[in-house]
């Protein structure tokens, strides 16, 4: 009978902490929006910024390094700064860490349904609850650019001892074969509902 109380009280409390998509309010999405836009962009920023400088140090070389021991630091520095989660995500990742969670691959999939039907949309907004707390999150498409073909293209095409070097790196890695305006993926930038107000 004990067993069967601890079983029932387990149930009930992993019932209490589910996870959902909710509606997203149409008041609040300007707001999330104009947070999510000045997080993202500011993360974007810094990265581009880094990669430049290191392109023009020691080139591509250099900017693998960049992105390797980083480019998680400088995103936790935004972070910092700014008070929000942000991540950037895809399905073709090359450090794990960027792996997309369940909500991010819906987005992800959202961007690439749109352009498949000819569209680029500027954003995506999703409200998460959980545990009576909403979060929302706002996604911001990426797309390749010249620069990201450096490291981000077609390896047959790209320096032989650079693609060893992205696969020392990162030996699972799946961000090569890309062309100039391809979508690579999102900037998630992630705002408690009580920093809307």
């Amino acid at each position: 009978m004990k067993k069967l109380s601890f079983l029932v009280a387990a149930g009930l409390l992993l019932s209490c902490t589910t996870t959902q998509t909710v509606q997203v309010p149409q008041e609040k999405e300007p707001k999330i929006k104009e947070i999510g836009e000045a997080t993202s962009m500011k993360l974007l920023k810094t990265l581009k910024g880094e990669l430049l400088n290191a392109m023009q140090q020691g080139g591509p070389d250099q900017a693998v390094e960049v992105c390797s021991k980083k480019a998680m630091t400088l995103t936790k520095q935004i972070e910092n700064e700014t008070g929000y989660s942000v991540k950037r995500t895809t399905f073709k990742y090359r450090n794990p860490a960027n792996k997309p969670d369940k909500y991010e691959e819906e987005a992800l999939k959202y961007f690439e349904e749109a352009i498949k039907s000819g569209k680029m949309p500027a954003y995506y907004v999703q409200a998460i609850k959980e545990d009576n707390k909403i979060v929302y999150r706002y996604y911001k498409p990426l797309k390749v650019e010249g620069l990201c073909l450096t490291c981000h293209g077609d390896p047959s095409l790209m320096d032989p001892n650079l693609v060893k070097k992205i696969k020392t790196l990162y030996p699972t890695d799946m961000a090569m074969g890309y062309k100039d305006g391809d979508f690579r993926g999102v900037v998630r930038v992630s705002i408690p509902e009580d920093k809307l107000k």
